[in-house]
């Protein structure tokens, strides 16, 4: 199952990266983040661990990092798969555009798990906005 907003930024890449790249740029977007943390250098294959308000501490993997286009990361959620969200700065032609996709890996899913992963995903299109209005200042 896979949900995805999409919105055009007037903006270069560079000044969006670091709003996904930089832990103190994330809680402008991700509000509800109380902390961010990387097990390392930010690179494909890196283990983190965040802490989102009234929800316990998680972990999770990079899965695709690519400097100033794409930031993808696991969690595992426990009897329910895995959460996969995907923050990709796309160049099509001369426009830029901020993608975010947030994907329930897991087989067989139910209408259950469809709305759990409308859940996750219902503040996507008003992150997504918070970011294009911090770029396009």
């Amino acid at each position: 199952m896979e949900l995805r907003f999409k919105i055009e930024v007037n903006a270069a890449k560079e000044l969006i990266w670091p709003y996904y790249a930089d832990p103190s740029k994330r809680h402008i977007w991700e509000e509800d983040l109380e902390n961010l943390a990387f097990n390392g250098e930010l690179r494909t294959g890196t283990t983190g661990t965040m802490k989102l308000k009234e929800m316990p501490e998680m972990s999770f993997t990079l899965i695709n990092i690519i400097l100033n286009e794409s930031y993808w990361d696991r969690t595992n959620v426990p009897g329910m798969g895995s959460i996969i969200f995907g923050h990709d700065i796309l160049q099509e032609g001369e426009k830029t555009y901020i993608q975010h996709t947030v994907i329930l890996d897991k087989e067989n899913p139910t209408e259950e798990d469809l709305n759990f992963l409308c859940g996750v995903f219902s503040d996507v299109p008003s992150s997504v906005m918070k970011i294009k209005k911090e770029v396009e200042i």
